[in-house]
């Protein structure tokens, strides 16, 4: 039985951000908030600004379109009663317009995008409600009014729930090593889909709520331990299909019998993350996770590294690496550990 473990650290190696990406990142970042607290309109209540997403909770990865994003909040120390949610975000997109040759108003957003392959992504937040809550303002000019609304959300909260999940922080590690596969797997089996494909944040809580550390014991004396991320992968995703649950839907005039999935949001309000795929877009899914399921259990069957992670490399994409023949078979069975930086 394979374990893969070498292969598996330098795949995590090869799609993390980079200590490169990063800083870039930062740079980007560090910009956009200097012009909105210089430009910002003067009737603009007060505000804090915070890193959120995927950079904040230590899963991001390399986009394979070079498209690196960074998400930063505002929090407004104002109750969504004092303004409008479009009203608000123009406050931003005012004070950013023209810094590059690409801002827009998106929905959830506001984002400044640069011509070098990267975008900054700014949400506003109403942070002083009399019920305690905060709530993201989404919208744009032409949205219809119904579309113009304050939603109750947790960034901040979302934030420490997912980056300091499990208390060992190696445990914490393989954590996060397989959100940055499950992200991976997606991009690569959900290439060219624009809707339909989970978005990250379903995929890192469905790691959030069903995720179990595999690692084995291999000096009793020393008690060291040796991560197993091929075997934890699949018994994620074991649990995930195992929690499909079949619904009855009418279309016409015959009742049809469909498979979902519900994962919710680790916090407050809890949505249903997969609540917006349709149940065909669902069957997809689920055949997708069942692919690569049988894939990983095939690939700890084979015999040869090189053949198992040629059966990966199908799932994951050229940056799961392929070890030449030679150096694999009998020998390859050897026990290795790859030292790997595990920063977003």
């Amino acid at each position: 039985m394979l374990h893969l473990q070498q292969q598996f650290l330098q795949f995590h190696d090869n799609i993390k951000l980079t200590m490169e990406d990063n800083e870039e990142l930062r740079n980007k970042r560090d910009i956009i908030i200097k012009r909105i607290k210089e430009n910002i309109p003067d009737a603009a209540k007060p505000f804090t600004i915070f890193t959120q997403g995927s950079y904040a909770m230590f899963t991001g990865i390399q986009p394979l379109d070079n498209d690196y994003d960074i998400d930063v909040g505002l929090y407004f120390e104002m109750s969504k009663d004092d303004v409008k949610p479009v009203d608000a975000k123009k406050w931003v997109f005012d004070s950013i317009d023209g810094h590059t040759k690409d801002v827009r108003m998106k929905t959830p957003c506001v984002t400044a995008t640069y011509a070098a392959g990267y975008h900054v992504d700014v949400t506003v937040y109403a942070a002083e409600n009399n019920d305690g809550k905060v709530y993201l303002a989404k919208g744009k000019p032409n949205s219809n009014e119904e579309n113009k609304t304050w939603d109750e959300s947790n960034p901040k909260d979302l934030i420490e729930v997912i980056s300091n999940h499990l208390t060992d922080a190696d445990d914490r590690k393989q954590f996060r090593r397989i959100v940055r596969y499950l992200k991976r797997w997606k991009d690569i089996q959900f290439s060219g889909v624009v809707n339909g494909k989970p978005t990250g944040i379903a995929l890192t809580a469905c790691a959030y709520h069903y995720f179990t550390n595999q690692k084995v014991v291999v000096d009793s004396f020393t008690g060291k331990t040796e991560y197993r991320d091929l075997d934890a992968f699949i018994n994620l995703l074991s649990s995930l299909l195992n929690r499909f649950k079949t619904v009855v839907e009418r279309e016409g005039n015959e009742l049809v019998l469909y498979e979902r999935l519900s994962v919710l949001l680790p916090v407050s309000p809890y949505p249903d993350l997969f609540v917006k795929m349709t149940n065909k877009q669902m069957v997809t899914f689920k055949e997708k996770l069942e692919t690569l399921k049988k894939a990983l259990e095939d690939a700890r069957g084979k015999e040869d590294p090189t053949d198992a992670a040629e059966l990966l490399q199908k799932q994951f994409g050229s940056s799961f690496p392929v070890p030449p023949r030679p150096d694999t078979g009998k020998k390859a069975f050897k026990k290795a550990v790859v030292p790997s930086n595990e920063s977003a």
